[in-house]
């Protein structure tokens, strides 16, 4: 075991935005902050000098902002990013998760103040994840992101499916935001079945993170409501601290049930629902994240003969979710994004006469 801290560039332009963030990070003797900077171009100048594990982005800023500062970061000192906003506001968190593209590892919500009750949550969940995020090899998700040499399909690897899928399943959590964007912009506008999605966030960006999706999806991206009756074509997303499952073949559930693996929305939850209506006839995805969510319910679908996918680990920002779902044999598959589109495009779209 190692003592040594993690190394911490708080960037923002708030000086009391700084100010908590250092002291919401004192309050871990684990981390050490090394440095602030007040704008994106002392962001990179710092970066230039020193060799923080991690840092901690604004996007609007002066001079240059977030999205440029990171752009610049990854492609001349990549180092884990992470975007801290404290705006909720639709539109802008909508835009916040652009900084993904640029090379953000992920999108965090700044804790709540110190007079809040739920300031100690907010405060260990946000100090955690920012721990985790530091340990992230961005050199590797660096080159696999801005490389134009994308993973090539081994025609070996996707095979035709001769049974009849009725819905896709995506469930991800940290890593997942850009996957699932790579996934949706690509998948076919008339794809025969609709498509349920989990993605661990907090309940301030999901609607946001919709809006982001469908930019560029090939298919309209929804916040389930419970009730809704699913259409061939379109992504329902679990709203924000909700589950989100199936009725019947044609109608979503949304609940609050209790977390699950700590988590609401969660995978499991989703997987465990479609395993009940819909049997074998499911394509469920397990992509990057951290954790073990949705694992073992995966092995429960492909055990009751349903078609498992877990992202591979060289395209995975975080090998948890699908690292644990291969180590307990719950994937019929191990594919790159690359791969996932392609056996999509081979089977589902054809696979309902």
């Amino acid at each position: 075991m190692t003592n040594r801290k993690i190394k911490i560039l708080i960037a923002d332009d708030s000086l009391t935005v700084r100010n908590f963030l250092v002291k919401v990070f004192s309050l871990d003797p684990g981390i050490e902050v090394i440095g602030t900077a007040i704008d994106g171009q002392e962001a990179i100048e710092f970066v230039k000098k020193n060799r923080p594990d991690i840092i901690t982005m604004d996007i609007n800023m002066p001079r240059l902002d977030g999205f440029e500062a990171t752009l610049k970061i990854m492609q001349e000192n990549p180092i884990p990013i992470v975007i801290v906003s404290g705006d909720y506001n639709t539109t802008d968190t909508a835009k916040t998760f652009k900084a993904l593209e640029c090379g953000a590892v992920a999108i965090l919500p700044r804790p709540v103040g110190v007079g809040n009750p739920d300031f100690d949550e907010t405060v260990h969940r946000f100090v955690s994840n920012v721990k985790l995020l530091s340990e992230v090899k961005v050199i590797r998700r660096w080159n696999r992101i801005y490389n134009s040499s994308v993973t090539q399909e081994n025609p070996n690897t996707i095979k035709d499916i001769t049974q009849p899928i009725r819905i896709i399943t995506l469930g991800a959590s940290a890593g997942g935001p850009l996957v699932l964007q790579q996934i949706l912009k690509n998948i076919p506008s008339n794809i025969s079945v609709p498509i349920l999605i989990v993605q661990h966030l907090d309940v301030e960006f999901a609607q946001g993170y919709a809006d982001w999706l469908n930019i560029q999806s090939n298919i309209p991206i929804k916040i389930a409501k419970d009730g809704d009756i699913l259409t061939a074509g379109v992504a329902y997303m679990a709203p924000g601290n909700h589950h989100i499952g199936v009725k019947a073949y044609n109608t979503i559930l949304v609940s609050k049930d209790s977390k699950e693996k700590g988590h609401r929305p969660s995978v499991a939850f989703m997987f465990r629902s479609v395993r009940e209506v819909f049997r074998n006839q499911v394509l469920a995805i397990i992509l990057s994240g951290m954790g073990d969510d949705g694992a073992e319910e995966l092995k429960l679908l492909k055990d009751k003969g349903a078609i498992t996918i877990a992202q591979d680990f060289d395209s995975s920002l975080i090998h948890g979710m699908p690292g644990e779902a291969i180590r307990i044999g719950a994937a019929s598959y191990i594919l790159s994004p690359d791969q996932i589109i392609q056996f999509i495009k081979r089977n589902v779209s054809l696979s309902i006469k």
